[in-house]
């Protein structure tokens, strides 16, 4: 079964006239569509200018970023030349490289001639080292025979020596004293009478007190008389040991009278030997001192051109730290020539968008002026055309073709008795045939183009301006997909597939509103 529609033609005589109070309505509707149409309106052309496009200054910053950009990009051509020129060679410049092989360059301090020297002085065989070697080995030492004699004479200890040193080694010290024994015993005895005389007077006798008293009253005896003897014998040993000092000291200062003697002859030998070393010495210093001279020339020298290499070596790291300093500030660089172009087309761009904001508001403007008197008779249809079209009589012939709908309609649930062929030069024409109290338009969306929202019914439904594809007439009505998600019964398809409107059922709700 195919889902197109059955179109099934009746023909019954009927004339309708519209209902008499609306006729004034119906003739000013016509009337002020004849005027629009005639005037032109609607079907009018924006001639003006829609797209703004570049401003002055939004074409003064893209020249001025134009322009710097190149700048900018032999700045940076620059930048890259000179950083790989520099890491090609391993970092550094070529003034860094001459300077540090210059620095390289620099010779030490010859030291061959104060080398000469300083072996000259520590020659074995020179005539300082063999006088010194005489001096030291005896050669000018005189004949002491005597003098040693009368030391011999001298050797061995004395009197005082034998008598006192046995006080002076302290061998009486720590109770040797055989008499300091014997006291020692006494005095514990009579300690120890003592205490067991008043502990057996207080019944206390034999009692761990007791005990520790007894103890303590024997051994203090001991000990002061021990402390005393002690400190009485190291007196008597520091007297003795003076005294063994003091016959020491005159011995020794007669020994050393006598040898005193022999070394004064001997100094005045060594004082010749002496003389005749330092005047060799004075020979060999002549000449360090010559060397020395010359290494300093030679020192100073070397410093004047180690400044020298100095001074290029900082003034190449100088220029490279400079020209590396460059390297970075080059994207400052390259912003800072940059931004005042950017900031022009940041200005450019908003005077650009202010303008479109004007061209736009200039068509919205003209295009509501176009519109104007057609939504006007619309929404004067509107109201006229249902109430028109809802009294009088009729009588006479109508022919009127009822689409019966097929599998496709069915399953919408679309209505479509009382749709007839509809015709397509106005919105709201009048179909003839059409049942009592119908009026059918065509006002599917896929026949209609420039559609514009403009307004909406008392019960809320959008209308259109819009023109039928292939008419420019300007139009004012609903749309039938709209209604069909509202009312479906108010829709129906025609038999070229299109969809048009019931007006009288869908402005229904509407008129009813408007009654209120």
């Amino acid at each position: 079964m195919s889902d197109k529609p059955k179109i099934v033609t009746t023909t019954e005589n009927q004339k309708r006239e519209p209902y008499a109070a609306a006729i004034p309505t119906l003739q000013t509707i016509l009337d002020g569509a004849n005027a629009a149409y005639s005037s032109g309106v609607g079907s009018q052309v924006y001639q003006s200018e829609r797209v703004a496009g570049l401003g002055d200054t939004t074409k003064q910053g893209l020249g001025f970023l134009k322009e710097n950009a190149g700048t900018g990009l032999g700045i940076a051509k620059a930048g890259e030349s000179f950083l790989l020129g520099n890491l090609a060679a391993g970092g550094a410049t070529t003034g860094t490289k001459a300077a540090t092989q210059g620095l390289l360059g620099v010779q030490g301090v010859d030291t061959s001639g104060i080398a000469g020297a300083a072996g000259r002085m520590s020659d074995p065989n020179n005539l300082a080292n063999r006088t010194a070697q005489s001096v030291g080995g005896g050669a000018y030492n005189l004949d002491a025979s005597g003098y040693q004699g009368l030391g011999a004479g001298l050797a061995g200890p004395s009197q005082t020596q034998r008598s006192l040193q046995d006080v002076a080694d302290g061998k009486f010290l720590g109770a040797s004293n055989p008499y300091t024994s014997q006291i020692i015993g006494q005095a514990q005895d009579a300690a120890a009478s003592q205490v067991k005389r008043a502990y057996s007077a207080s019944g206390r006798y034999g009692s761990g007190m007791f005990t520790g008293a007894l103890g303590e009253a024997v051994a203090r005896p001991a000990t002061e008389l021990l402390y005393r003897d002690y400190d009485n014998e190291r007196t008597r040993q520091a007297q003795a040991a003076q005294a063994i000092d003091s016959g020491l000291l005159s011995r020794t200062s007669a020994q050393a009278g006598l040898l005193g003697q022999v070394n004064d002859v001997r100094t005045a030998n060594a004082g010749q030997a002496v003389t005749g070393a330092n005047l060799s010495m004075q020979a060999n210093q002549a000449g360090l001192a010559g060397q020395a001279t010359l290494a300093d020339a030679i020192r100073a020298n070397n410093t004047q051109r180690i400044g020298q290499y100095g001074t290029a070596l900082a003034g190449a790291q100088s220029d490279r730290a400079a020209a590396m300093a460059g390297l970075g500030a080059i994207p400052g660089v390259q912003t800072a020539l940059l931004q005042p172009g950017r900031t022009l087309l940041g200005v450019g761009q908003a005077e650009d968008v202010a303008r479109q904001l004007q061209l736009a508001a200039d068509q919205d403007k003209f295009n509501e002026g176009q519109q104007s008197p057609w939504k006007q008779l619309g929404l004067l249809a509107e109201l006229g055309l249902p109430i028109a079209n809802a009294g009088g009589t009729a009588t006479g012939t109508t022919q009127r073709m009822t689409p019966q709908p097929g599998i496709l309609q069915q399953a919408l649930g679309f209505a479509t008795g009382g749709l007839a062929a509809l015709g397509q030069t106005g919105a709201f024409s009048t179909a003839a045939g059409s049942s009592p109290g119908w009026l059918i338009a065509l006002s599917d969306e896929r026949a209609k183009e420039n559609v514009v929202e403009v307004g909406a019914t008392h019960d809320g439904q959008p209308l259109y301006s819009f023109n039928y594809r292939g008419d420019r007439t300007p139009q004012v009505g609903l749309l039938a997909q709209d209604v069909a998600r509202r009312d479906p019964g108010a829709v129906g398809m025609r038999s070229d597939g299109l969809l048009a409107v019931d007006y009288a059922r869908a402005l229904g709700p509407s008129m009813r509103e408007a009654r209120r």
